[in-house]
């Protein structure tokens, strides 16, 4: 077996210095375009393929990075929207992306958190996006093992407003008070919030509803009980329990676009209309349930900005670790849609 091409071969070649080779395929200081053409024309010819592991260990840095979903049992589309822009991004600045998922008690010690073995072996990865349902304790770990971490902040389990450094987080609040502004401006006075307090997120997004409701001089109407259920289960249960009441809603606000698609689906059940009969939004703009017809009014938090920045961040605590990068907040933007309209009472107003 002839013996593989070394950098000394390019270089020989290419008829340039080693120094030179390694300036071109690391695409670091500066060279012509006639040098590069040569060189990456030898690189052809030889056949010759670089040795990143001996790269990577002289540089003492793996130039990797993972990205680790907390406490969740997949990808939703908005996570997975995130993933790739995450990766771009990477690949631009020369880094590769890993996933990996990893499920922990949130009230528990720090130290009995299993880390996935990308994480925990030294060296295996420079830095961590954390996305998902995290908690302090784990950021309290990475901290021990001096790992840089960069997370969501939305699904904490804390107060991420209480983290000033390396957070990045839509304006939920915000986005909340814009849906039930809207829907109050289209004359509905029995506007409903669905979502399960068990959540922090949830509960953030629910006082945000009930303060636009107060201002829109409205009393809030939601579910008090406190079921085993989440995403569209929870949806299809407190549409329900609402429906059942004698103030029952004309709009309900679903804290996300899964828990909507519940509620559609139960009010659908009982032969209500949307938007004809209930006015309906939801959160988060998901992809999967733009198959809903009507389209459904939602908040879009945009998830490919939401990943370009977090790998932005981590890459910028690499490359300076004694700067700290300040936590921030993007906007939302509420995406009206056919899922919403003015009240029954209203539509047969205009019809008469």
């Amino acid at each position: 077996m002839a013996p593989k091409p070394t950098i000394k071969d390019v270089a020989r070649e290419a008829g340039v210095s080693v120094a030179t080779v390694s300036r071109v395929l690391n695409r670091s200081g500066y060279f012509d375009e006639a040098t590069g053409r040569a060189v990456h024309d030898a690189v052809a010819r030889l056949g010759y393929r670089r040795n990143v592991h001996w790269q990577r260990i002289s540089n003492n840095a793996s130039r990797t990075l993972c990205f680790l979903l907390g406490n969740r049992a997949g990808l939703n589309s908005m996570q997975m929207r995130m993933l790739v822009a995450c990766e771009r991004v990477c690949k631009e600045q020369g880094f590769d992306l890993v996933f990996s998922r990893l499920d922990y008690p949130i009230e528990g010690k720090a130290a009995r958190i299993e880390l996935p073995r990308i994480v925990a072996d030294q060296g295996l990865v420079d830095g961590v996006i954390l996305v998902g349902r995290h908690a302090p304790n784990l950021l309290e770990l990475l901290g021990q093992n001096a790992l840089p971490w960069v997370m969501l902040g939305n699904n904490f389990e804390g107060d991420f407003h209480r983290l000033p450094e390396n957070t990045l987080s839509y304006d939920e609040e915000a986005g909340s008070a814009d849906a039930t502004a809207y829907l109050a401006r289209l004359g509905h006075r029995r506007i409903a919030f669905i979502g399960n307090r068990g959540y922090l997120w949830f509960r953030r997004r629910q006082k945000a509803y009930e303060k636009a409701m107060r201002e829109a001089g409205l009393t809030p109407l939601s579910v008090d009980a406190d079921w085993e259920a989440a995403g569209a289960e929870y949806g299809s249960l407190a549409a329900a329990e609402l429906l059942r009441r004698k103030d029952a809603p004309t709009a309900i606000f679903a804290s996300n676009d899964e828990v909507a698609a519940g509620v559609w689906k139960e009010v659908t059940r009982r032969g209500y209309r949307i938007p004809l009969d209930i006015s309906l939004c939801g959160f988060g703009d998901r992809e999967e349930f733009q198959i809903l017809e009507p389209p459904l009014t939602s908040i879009a938090v945009f998830p490919e900005r939401l990943g370009a920045e977090l790998a932005r961040m981590i890459l910028a605590r690499l490359k300076d670790p004694a700067t700290a990068i300040p936590s921030r907040i993007f906007p939302c933007q509420f995406i009206e849609r056919g899922s919403c309209a003015p009240p029954p009472s209203r539509l047969k107003a205009v019809k008469a």
